[in-house]
């Protein structure tokens, strides 16, 4: 855990709530299979030296999914999750610090490429495709607090 981290003291991962809006108005947010159990989930990582909380978090949305954009400051919320290590009784559970992140633009070529599915999904669709339940709730009530005040992509 790195030293000096302010607000974010408590948090061992920082994630990137991927969004952007459509020509319609409505809310699209972006999910990312896991490597390992291949689930829905949003870009996210370990703290990075040099890097405040919210860089780290769009570093991770750009080795992950390709993705760049506008993240805030200012966090959304945090989930944790248990993280399997591989070994028989050997888990983790990280606290996620969530930070949304208009992007901007979408690659064609980045780190992870072909390690995992990246796909943009209506608000509501991507909570119901989310298996945490609080990440699912974030994703929900960002949707629901936010949309009227972002401009389109």
């Amino acid at each position: 855990m790195t030293e000096n981290l302010g607000p974010y003291k408590n948090a061992d991962q920082y994630a990137a709530l991927p969004y952007r809006k459509t020509i319609f108005g409505g809310l699209q947010i972006l999910l990312i299979t896991s490597r390992g159990s291949r689930q829905w989930i949003i870009p996210k990582g370990k703290p990075i030296p040099g890097l405040s909380p919210p860089e780290a978090a769009a570093r991770e949305a750009y080795e992950e999914a390709g993705i760049i954009g506008d993240i805030s400051d200012t966090p959304v919320g945090n989930f944790a999750y248990v993280k399997d290590r591989g070994l028989p009784g050997q888990c983790l559970i990280p606290c996620v610090e969530v930070f949304p992140m208009n992007v901007t633009q979408q690659l064609t070529l980045w780190p992870e490429m072909g390690q995992r599915q990246v796909l943009w999904f209506d608000a509501e669709y991507a909570a119901g495709l989310v298996e945490i339940p609080v990440l699912r709730d974030i994703i929900l009530r960002f949707a629901a607090d936010d949309s009227a005040t972002r401009s389109p992509t």
